[in-house]
């Protein structure tokens, strides 16, 4: 079967939801092994689920796309509630300490064999997938390297340097990069990032060792009081104030159709964000670059994938995970797609240090998230940690778009954060 033939069987979009909510697993058809595989998004995964089934014709992969990652997690806990599943879900790195505090709920992969592929992964991205009482519930996908993308064109435009390693070194700072921002406005009139979240706040937040909870782990909350996370928030009130967002929401279809048009020229770009880009807006390619994010690496994205406790064919969904995450696969997913290995034996390899992106202006995207990898200091997520991060960023896309004073920003943010809790 073709990538593309395989691709007309994938079901897709919010009309999924219904049928994740009453799926119970795969059955056998012609003594062949359905697996239920339930993705999100883009991962970029298709092509290598057709090579699975074309190297295993005892398999059917019945795969299903909720949508977006939240309502693939709001699928799955309903599912899981009601003692149902698929037998492998890919659930977003977010999300996960949330569903490995109920252990139960899935297969401890250690039983089926984990221990043999541990280390070949990155030991934090290993640990995300890893319970308190030690059981594992999810493989590492890949991992989310932070980098800056932005068009060539329109920062020459602007009277601003175009060259990657130019570009890098006007913003060595979040200060820095607002400067910049206020520079591209003033030249052009418009802004130059998509919006404060997605551009400043979700980098600058991750750039730390801690972020919502302390080293104390569940318990520990400290998204009120981790100095870092109020200087995050203070850089894209910094942001509002200096008018160098053009207030795009991400993920709208003005966002998409921005990254075409040129509405902005910046984007935040962990590695999977790069066919996101050139998917939207495919005639653009060769305007786009990639340059360093301000200050220091961090890490946004990626998933595991998990096999539920009630999956029919534990074993097969396990061979088949080991498969797709083994580093020989995931190189050929990022090479097709940008999602960067949580495999660090690649990093050195010439296929990765001499891998370029002829759609980002031949940027050496392979070394350049390699060393985005390499310097990632590991934050922990707790259960709560989408609950938080979603009641602080409704916060400052209320300045944004006029609706709330800055001055009070922080303070309705942190009320928002408790009632969201249940505080």
């Amino acid at each position: 079967m073709t990538a593309k033939k395989f691709a007309k069987s994938v079901i897709a979009g919010a009309a999924a939801l219904a049928l994740l909510a009453g799926c119970s697993g795969g059955g056998d058809t012609d003594g062949k092994i359905t697996l239920d595989v339930w993705t999100f998004g883009g991962m970029g995964l298709d092509e290598a689920f057709a090579t699975y089934q074309e190297e295993n014709p005892n398999i059917i992969l019945k795969v299903t796309n909720a949508g977006g990652s939240d309502e693939q997690a709001q699928a799955l806990t309903t599912a899981l509630a009601g003692g149902k599943g698929p037998d492998v879900a890919a659930i977003e790195v977010g999300y996960m300490s949330q569903f490995k505090a109920q252990p139960q709920n899935f297969v401890d992969l250690r039983t089926l064999g984990s221990d043999d592929i541990e280390s070949s992964f990155l030991d934090w991205r290993w640990s995300q997938g890893v319970a308190a009482d030690g059981s594992v519930v999810g493989i590492p996908t890949d991992v989310g390297g932070l980098a800056m993308a932005y068009r060539t064109d329109l920062f020459e435009a602007a009277g601003l340097p175009s060259d990657r390693d130019e570009v890098s070194a006007l913003w060595p700072t979040w200060d820095d990069f607002i400067e910049v921002g206020a520079e591209y406005r003033a030249a052009t009139g418009k802004g130059m990032i998509d919006n404060v979240n997605s551009a400043i706040f979700n980098p600058a937040v991750r750039q730390g060792s801690e972020m919502y909870y302390g080293a104390g782990g569940d318990d520990d909350l400290i998204y009120d009081s981790n100095p870092d996370v109020q200087e995050a928030f203070g850089y894209a009130l910094e942001a509002i104030d200096s008018d160098i967002s053009s207030r795009t929401p991400s993920w709208s279809e003005a966002w998409n159709a921005g990254m075409n048009n040129g509405d902005f020229a910046v984007l935040a770009a962990p590695a999977w964000m790069m066919t996101y880009i050139s998917q939207q807006a495919p005639d653009t390619s060769g305007k786009w670059d990639i340059a360093a994010v301000p200050e220091n690496a961090g890490n946004w994205g990626g998933s595991q994938l998990a096999i539920p406790a009630k999956s029919d064919h534990p074993e097969e969904a396990f061979a088949f995970i080991e498969w797709l995450m083994s580093p020989e696969r995931q190189l050929e997913i990022f090479q097709a797609h940008g999602n960067f290995p949580s495999t660090p034996e690649l990093y050195d390899t010439p296929d990765i240090q001499n891998f370029t992106s002829e759609f980002f202006n031949d940027a050496p995207v392979g070394p350049i998230y390699a060393n985005s990898v390499e310097s990632i200091e590991p934050i922990f997520e707790g259960p709560q940690q989408r609950i938080i991060d979603t009641a602080i960023l409704n916060s400052l896309s209320q300045v944004e778009n006029g609706e709330e004073p800055a001055a009070d920003a922080w303070s309705n943010a942190l009320k928002n954060v408790k009632t969201a809790l249940g505080g």
